[in-house]
């Protein structure tokens, strides 16, 4: 407190005190004449370039352009920019859901074989594919990189002969799901 009284008596720069309290003046023996400034003077602030003004400028204009498009496009193709429809609507608790699901026939087995839906079975997280799913079911032959992509990373499994996309749909009752899924073939295509 009586350092501060000092040095407004004084008119003493207070960026001229060091972090003990002293002031350079005070360690050289000499004291600085009233309203007279310190030796370093005040601390001026660069303004910022051109350049770091315009990336600040032009890089939340892009995100938001993008952001615009997804809402308008109905897409969440600019993920993280898209619409992310998927949280923005409430369920029907006495509707219906659907989940996508892709199954694969292997040589020797009678009934098709239901695969887990990412990347470490098929190379694809189901998302992905149900984003775009029209275009799948339009050209069948985009889940010839699944079985790719299964052989791959099972090189000890048979590889599939033909691949099949599927839908369940799940009644649900007061928010409950009723009853047995019920099962729909989308797409087929038989593996080369």
């Amino acid at each position: 407190m009586e350092e501060k009284k000092r040095r407004l008596l004084t008119s003493q720069d207070p960026a001229a005190v060091d972090d003990t309290g002293e002031s350079a003046a005070e360690d050289t023996g000499e004291s600085a004449p009233p309203g007279s400034r310190s030796a370093k003077g005040p601390t001026r602030v660069k303004p910022l370039s051109t350049v770091s003004v315009a990336w600040r400028i032009v890089a939340p204009a892009v995100a938001f352009v993008i952001l615009t498009c997804g809402q308008f496009l109905n897409t969440n193709d600019f993920f993280p920019l898209g619409s992310l429809t998927q949280y923005a609507t409430a369920k029907d608790l006495n509707g219906t859901v659907n989940s996508t699901c892709i199954e694969a026939q292997f040589p020797g087995e009678d009934e098709p074989r239901r695969l887990g839906f990412n990347t470490a079975t098929v190379g694809i997280e189901r998302g992905d594919v149900e984003s775009q799913l029209d275009r799948v079911i339009a050209h069948p032959a985009l889940m010839q990189s699944m079985a790719d992509s299964y052989a791959r990373l099972h090189p000890n499994e048979p590889k599939p002969e033909t691949m099949i996309l599927c839908r369940t749909t799940t009644q649900l009752q007061n928010g409950l799901a009723v009853g047995e899924p019920e099962q729909t073939t989308l797409a087929t295509w038989e593996v080369r």
